[in-house]
């Protein structure tokens, strides 16, 4: 289960967020008033956002059944631990629920295949993914 304020992933038998604090008796009531269909993951990993071609942020992904959240590394954790921090999972960055999502395409940054989430407000979110396939398969499925 993931906490609906920050997205982070909630530990067993959780009465608040670790993170933001947020009641997770809140969370469920809230869930459960949405659609009575229980938040579950269905893909997560390595993701880096291509903000710009040059710059591109490291951090992780995961997909839900409601959901795409993102979770960023911070400069300083990537600065102190390298090439380590893909060992971690990042801080919650932002979140686009599926039914935000308009479409999904193939991008590039340099030579590597990106995909690129387009969202019906007109937003543009470039992701260089492991396993980008996969990713790209279990997004258009999830949109269904």
């Amino acid at each position: 289960m993931f906490c609906k304020e920050c997205g982070i992933e909630l530990p067993d038998n959780s009465k608040f967020c670790p993170n933001c604090g947020t009641s997770i008796s809140d969370v469920i009531a809230t869930s459960k008033e949405a659609d009575n269909e229980q938040e579950i993951i269905v893909m997560k990993g390595l993701c880096n956002r291509v903000k710009n071609p040059l710059l591109v942020q490291n951090g992780n992904a995961i997909l839900t059944n409601k959901r795409f959240i993102y979770l960023k590394h911070n400069l300083a954790k990537t600065m102190a631990i390298g090439v380590f921090i893909n060992l971690t999972k990042g801080s919650y960055d932002f979140d686009i629920p599926l039914d935000n999502i308009a479409s999904i395409e193939d991008g590039r940054q340099g030579i590597s295949k990106t995909i690129i989430i387009n969202t019906k407000d007109g937003q543009k979110y470039n992701f260089y993914v492991t396993n980008r396939e996969e990713w790209k398969i279990h997004l258009q499925n999830t949109l269904k």
